[in-house]
């Protein structure tokens, strides 16, 4: 079955594309067409075919934390250093050599990365994917997302997805390349795969509200496995020792821990549930087991407010002590905290505040 934008579409990418036009002649964007160009050199001469399997711890750090997938942190000594303890540099290389240079289809070769290297999600490996396959690659992240809802793609683009798989991820670079011959015939030249993705950025940036109808649904749809990734940012952004899939008691694993050492006093954690269907008599369990903890502070139920909702009624004639302990969040919170944080870190790095040290 052939893939084809529709009328409305179409239309939908020409009314940007006049702006875009005149934001492409902007310093504002020729500054970031050459930052990119640059860095697009720098990892194609890093991670050329012969060089791969020679890489230096230093360069290995400067090719992660280069990424605009860890822009999000505002600690990266953490997050590498999160990265090293947790992979085998030695497996690493190969799998990054295999990712690349491999012989077989992307989409089997991008299911292998994910599967063998941990902390390199979806946006970092399709970043890495699109600087050194330009022509026929492209990025598939959270702004990716936005934009696609906003011209009205979410028929052809997973857009409610966070994580996506390699089939997903070949359907999303043959979309782009329907968006690239878009741009083509509007006259604007040069136009690559990877390229789509600065004109999606600019979408979103520049029609980036969700609608009013979007903010009173209660019933919205959310990623578990991207809001459990966001809440480790934001706890690690904050100071918070922050991990994922932790077992905090004994028959009790979590999605998320916050932990922070208290002076002297010892240590503090707060425990983080994601629900997003399932049940909830297993979900009351899991956290009252959880409670056996003695350093466990709070319980957050993370969710959309229909199942807040729901949760709260099937506590409500729960014991005192641990109805007391349970506190809600909304999953589109955690999205607009993460955003938030994204835009200052982008601020505070200007400054040029604190130096790389891991």
């Amino acid at each position: 079955m052939s893939i084809v934008l529709n009328d409305a579409q179409k239309h939908r990418i020409g009314d940007y594309m006049g702006s875009y036009r005149n934001w492409l002649k902007t310093d504002e964007a020729n500054e970031w067409l050459a930052a990119e160009k640059e860095r697009m050199d720098s990892y194609k001469k890093l991670l050329h075919r012969d060089n791969i399997e020679k890489l230096t711890e230093e360069e290995i750090k400067s090719l992660k934390s280069g990424l605009w997938a860890m822009k999000f942190w505002t600690s990266k000594d953490y997050a590498l250093k999160q990265f090293f303890e947790k992979n085998d540099m030695s497996t690493f290389r190969r799998e990054l050599k295999m990712l690349l240079w491999g012989d077989e289809p992307i989409q089997e070769r991008y299911d292998r990365f994910r599967e063998h290297v941990w902390g390199m999600g979806t946006a970092a490996i399709t970043e890495i994917l699109a600087f050194m396959n330009p022509d026929s690659c492209g990025i598939w992240n959270e702004k990716v997302r936005r934009a696609s809802h906003i011209l009205g793609l979410d028929n052809l683009l997973p857009s409610e997805k966070y994580n996506i798989t390699g089939e997903e991820y070949e359907h999303c670079n043959k979309v782009f390349g329907l968006i690239r011959d878009e741009l083509l015939s509007g006259g604007l030249k040069g136009q690559t795969v990877f390229g789509t993705n600065l004109f999606l950025y600019f979408v979103t940036i520049n029609q980036g509200q969700v609608s009013k109808e979007e903010k009173v649904d209660e019933e919205y749809e959310f990623d578990h496995d991207e809001i459990i990734e966001k809440l480790v940012e934001i706890g690690a952004g904050l100071g918070f020792d922050a991990n994922s899939e932790i077992s905090i008691a004994k028959g009790a694993r979590v999605d998320t821990v916050w932990s922070a050492k208290i002076a002297n006093l010892g240590v503090i954690k707060y425990v983080f549930e994601v629900q997003k269907g399932g049940s909830v008599d297993s979900l009351i369990l899991n956290l009252q087991r959880a409670k056996n903890n003695p350093t466990v502070q709070k319980l957050v139920v993370v969710a959309n407010t229909k199942t807040i909702r729901a949760i709260k009624e099937e506590t409500s004639s729960l014991s005192g002590d641990f109805v007391k302990s349970l506190t809600y969040m909304e999953a589109r919170d955690v999205m607009k905290a993460a955003s938030l944080l994204l835009d200052f870190n982008a601020i505070l790095s200007k400054l040029e505040l604190v130096k790389l040290q891991f």
